[in-house]
């Protein structure tokens, strides 16, 4: 699996990201909090439901989410909090179909961020997310450092605009 955005493979990413079992911050997925839904989890729902619909039909996926609320206690909107639970379910009910449920939604996933998904055989869902999820924060930090870097530079030229007014 490579994912790219900007020339930036994932394949480089890759051998930055130790994959080991989510931390304990993922593995519950509590990297937002349960009531405003990070953009990320956003899109991971999004990526689940495209995929879940393609994979089985609507009403079938309609069907997994019904399940999941009424046997375990969560809803479709909490799946991207609950998403090693989620993934033990797919595992359950699917067996080794749920490899071909988590790659698509892996592969839903990288499109909606723009990265390229190629396939790594040898991880499995839960670690490939973990790899896009921090390659998502990732670029979202250097995005947040690169426009704070401007506003800085702006209040610069602007001192420096106002230090040469005042003098003259």
């Amino acid at each position: 699996m490579a994912l790219q955005a900007d020339g930036d493979s994932l394949a480089e990413s890759y051998g930055k990201v130790r994959v080991e079992p989510l931390p304990e911050v993922h593995r519950t997925g509590m990297s937002s909090s349960p009531l405003q839904p990070s953009k990320f989890d956003y899109l991971l729902l999004e990526s689940i439901d495209d995929a879940l619909a393609d994979l089985l039909g609507r009403r079938s996926r309609d069907q997994v989410f019904d399940h999941l609320a009424t046997r375990y206690g969560y809803g479709r909107d909490e799946v991207p909090v609950k998403i090693c639970e989620f993934y033990e379910f797919l595992e359950k009910v699917f067996s080794s179909g749920a490899k071909t449920i988590g790659r698509t939604i892996i592969r839903r996933l990288c499109r909606k961020l723009g990265y390229t998904f190629v396939n790594l055989p040898d991880l499995e869902f839960l670690d490939l997310l973990a790899i896009v999820r921090a390659k998502f924060e990732r670029d979202a930090e250097n995005q947040e450092a690169t426009s704070q870097g401007s506003i800085t530079g702006a209040g610069a030229s602007f001192r420096r605009m106002h230090h040469f007014n005042s003098t003259t």
